[in-house]
């Protein structure tokens, strides 16, 4: 038996999910992927994921991608 309704079943996940987590991935110098890290709500990087709020992962991630430039893709997942 399923709790679900049918409007939890039709909504994508991506856009009502209000917690992300950022992933950077640093990359050589011929932009082949060297290591992925994990971007914290205070901007450090680790080794671990961590959930951020959906806004502020945003934020997060782009402030991270101009400081990081073309040596990494950041994204928010």
């Amino acid at each position: 038996m399923s709790f679900a309704s049918p409007a939890m079943a039709t909504t994508p996940l991506s856009r009502s999910c209000p917690i992300r987590i950022i992933s950077v991935h640093l990359l050589g110098a011929a932009g082949e992927l060297l290591r992925v890290l994990f971007l914290d709500r205070e901007g450090h990087l680790s080794a671990e994921p961590h959930y951020v709020p959906r806004d502020e992962a945003l934020i997060l991630a782009s402030n991270q991608q101009r400081v990081l430039g073309p040596q990494a893709e950041v994204r928010v997942l």
